[in-house]
């Protein structure tokens, strides 16, 4: 009797590697797939109609590298980061990532920015914001339509709400109120969050003013669940993370031990510590997205690289929405947009998460994305991402 449980307990074990092996294997073939990859005597392999996320990895030169690692030691040392992963897409689907710091201080394990999944926080909002669009265009869902047209279950107050005010913060739906930032409750879907602040009053009168709300984001991704009867996961999954290969984007599941996340920490009392666990299935739309670094790049440079998002959807998404009085609020649908201190157009998002601060930053006229992912809640980032920009672009201009 004993040698045959050791003999079903072998059985079991060896099937067990076997699911191990072929799950390595798939991820190894999936980042393959992914982008191209420079074999002897460079010769470039593509992928054929993946032209607009084949990615070729490149070294940059030290004029470049070496004041980006002093920029990363200095805001390591000044503002505490635990680790910060860097990763730069430029002209011709070129990619750059580096890693400073560590993912796990506890187990001296070192950022690997192609690997490591951080928390994204709005930069959520971004990624909401193209599937959306997408459903738009195959005239699936309306953003001026009132929301009560695809789910009747929205207060009477709520129901003539626009999907175009609710992506540029217009709407009056309020944001975070007390701890409702550290959710601890677990969602199955994108209706049920809305219990916790659908029935209060609307700020102010929808498009009279401009009130950032991650909360209008839950009520946008619940829209959509309702007008195409697809999950909000699905939806992503199907619009942004499947055409673009993004196998590193990920809704941020608290019980998931399938991927490889960082450890996420505040800085308390002169010390870093490890975050409090929360559940973000109460704002997978607005801030609930894990991603890695270079994942996130070939994101922000697939929204202006042709092949994913026409002129015209782009032009939607970024142009500047207005208050009733005609002042612009800079932002469009789920993104920002501005000019930096050198007069340069830029589009993008920031994101705060527990135990993560972000920054995904776009310029269109210079083809390039600057990612910046920090696994600590509320990182001072000193316009890090700015700063990285700036010493590409200047520096670039003699290479």
């Amino acid at each position: 009797m004993p040698t045959t449980s050791i003999k079903i307990t072998w059985a079991l074990f060896q099937i067990l590697l076997k699911e191990i092996a072929i799950f390595i294997l798939m991820k190894v073939i999936f980042r393959f797939l992914r982008f191209a990859i420079l074999l002897p005597g460079s010769c470039l392999l593509f992928i054929p109609g993946a032209n607009a996320q084949t990615f070729k990895r490149t070294e940059l030169p030290a004029s470049i590298v070496h004041p980006i690692d002093s920029l990363a030691a200095e805001h390591e040392n000044t503002f505490h980061y635990p680790g910060l992963a860097v990763a730069i897409a430029f002209k011709g689907h070129h990619l750059w990532t580096k890693g400073y710091g560590y993912a796990d201080l506890e187990h001296h394990v070192r950022i690997n920015p192609d690997e490591d999944l951080f928390r994204i926080g709005s930069i959520s909002k971004t990624i909401t914001a193209c599937a959306l669009v997408k459903l738009v265009k195959r005239k699936k869902i309306n953003l001026d339509h009132p929301i009560g047209s695809y789910y009747a279950g929205f207060p009477t107050d709520k129901s003539n709400l626009t999907l175009r005010q609710l992506g540029g913060h217009l709407a009056g739906i309020r944001h975070y109120n007390g701890l409702e930032f550290f959710n601890q409750k677990h969602y199955y879907n994108c209706i049920d969050p809305l219990e916790v602040f659908i029935h209060d009053s609307l700020l102010f009168v929808p498009g009279t003013q401009y009130q950032y709300s991650t909360y209008g984001f839950t009520v946008m991704s619940a829209v959509m669940e309702k007008a195409i009867h697809v999950p909000f996961p699905e939806i992503v999954s199907r619009e942004v993370i499947q055409p673009l290969h993004l196998v590193d984007l990920k809704t941020d599941e608290v019980d998931s031990i399938r991927y490889r996340r960082v450890s996420f920490y505040d800085f308390r009392d002169s010390a870093l510590v490890d975050a409090p666990m929360v559940d973000n299935s109460n704002k997978w739309a607005g801030g609930g997205f894990l991603c890695a670094a270079d994942d996130l790049a070939r994101f922000g440079y697939s929204l202006t690289s042709p092949g994913y998002l026409k002129k015209s959807t782009l032009k939607l998404l970024t142009t500047s929405q207005a208050t009733a009085d005609g002042k612009a609020t800079g932002y469009g649908i789920g993104i920002r947009t501005g000019k930096d201190n050198k007069g340069r157009s830029w589009i993008g998002h920031s994101g705060g998460s527990i135990g993560g601060t972000s920054m995904m930053l776009v310029y269109p006229e210079e083809d390039l994305v600057i990612v910046t992912l920090i696994n600590l809640t509320s990182a001072n980032m000193d316009d890090i991402a700015f700063k990285i920009a700036d010493i590409v672009l200047d520096k670039g201009k003699d290479h």
